[in-house]
């Protein structure tokens, strides 16, 4: 059985890059004054993400040993992806905005962040909340492992797990869709001319694609944990951590083949007629 805190590591130890990466981005964002909508937008979607980071720190060793190595591996390969979606946008974002100083907006440059580079940025507001929906559910189906660790799956638990089912079955729906709209947009782009290079289009073809290519990465990777998670949050792998799992009523006969005696029941017996010898 994997160490629990080996595969803490493996799954925390890429959250404090993230959180450093997002916390940067925000605060370039949060300095442009005047900034257009989608710039606005853009930090409250960063914002989210790095509050959902905070509480994914919160995740205890024995949840996420509960939710395995499979979930960890997932869950740094999305938020590393995130991560690096977040450290690409700053990068251009610094680009754009080379004309202004102390986050005082020129017009060329309002005009290049809030028209020109529009596509750009919803790319990265697209990425930003698949990543937070996934990050909000892995903290979600660790909170119903701790909620039933040396305890027992009640009606409410089952109703929180089902509810926890729909949300995931609802986020892999939502991944599949964005995957398919971001490869549309990926082929069209590549099949796009370059005749514009002299005005500077192909650096900007240049960095849609890259801004693209890592939501597709992150998009998959989201899928890939959001299916584990769906794994991860049946009763029957959830009432294991109870102790509830199911069949698990062991019977033995007395000496004269009449009575019995019963080990490790959870919850009545119904339904068991034992005859005479």
């Amino acid at each position: 059985m994997a160490d629990p805190l080996s595969i803490t590591a493996s799954a925390v130890g890429i959250i404090v890059p993230a959180l450093h990466g997002t916390r940067l981005l925000l605060e370039d964002l949060q300095q442009l004054k005047d900034a257009p909508k989608t710039v606005k937008r853009l930090i409250d979607d960063v914002h989210s993400v790095h509050a959902t980071l905070e509480l994914l720190q919160g995740v205890e060793d024995e949840d996420w040993k509960s939710l395995g190595q499979s979930v960890a591996d997932q869950s740094k390969a999305t938020i590393s992806s995130c991560t690096q979606a977040c450290n690409l946008f700053r990068a251009d974002l610094q680009k754009w905005t080379r004309h202004s100083e102390d986050g005082k907006l020129t017009w060329v440059d309002r005009a290049n962040v809030g028209f020109f580079k529009k596509d750009q940025a919803k790319a990265m507001s697209d990425q930003l909340q698949s990543c937070k929906l996934a990050i909000n559910l892995i903290v979600g189906v660790a909170t119903l492992y701790s909620s039933v660790r040396n305890s027992h799956v009640t009606e409410e638990i089952k109703k929180a797990i089902s509810t926890k089912q729909d949300e995931v079955n609802g986020a892999i729906t939502t991944a599949d869709r964005q995957l398919v709209v971001v490869e549309n947009k990926l082929e069209e782009l590549n099949l796009s001319s370059d005749d514009d290079d002299a005005a500077g289009s192909s650096q900007g073809k240049d960095e849609v694609l890259q801004q693209l290519e890592e939501e597709v990465k992150g998009v998959k990777a989201s899928q890939k944990l959001l299916n584990e998670l769906l794994s991860k949050s049946q009763e029957e792998a959830i009432a294991k951590v109870a102790g509830n799992q199911t069949g698990s009523i062991t019977v033995t006969f007395g000496p004269q083949n009449s009575g019995f005696q019963a080990g490790n029941i959870n919850g009545g017996v119904n339904g068991m007629n034992f005859g005479g010898k």
